[in-house]
């Protein structure tokens, strides 16, 4: 069971993952370009922060379509042939308790 703590934690590096590929000239721009979008409206750092277990619930149900968006982004990213065994590895954490 994936505690709130957990589901906090795991948002913060989603955030953190989608500033890194946006920055990775090893990327396709297309997924550069894609992860910006994704960070535009996903949750700002300091209410990801702040939430405590009943924020949380309420700041993934406001951000739902953003947050499901970059799950699936993370999901194509890390099973594409490009990815590095890092990166592969990386996601598949950032992905264990993402929303």
């Amino acid at each position: 069971m994936t505690t709130p703590e957990e589901r906090q934690r795991n948002l913060v590096w989603g955030r953190e993952t989608l500033t890194e590929l946006a920055h990775d000239d090893a990327l396709p721009l297309a997924w550069r370009s894609e992860a910006t979008s994704l960070l535009n409206d996903y949750p700002p750092l300091a209410r990801l922060q702040q939430a405590d277990a009943d924020d949380l619930l309420a700041l993934q149900a406001e951000f739902v379509k953003v947050l499901s968006e970059a799950r699936w982004f993370f999901m194509r990213v890390r099973s594409h042939a490009s990815s590095t065994e890092q990166r592969r590895y990386s996601l598949t954490v950032v992905l264990r308790h993402f929303a």
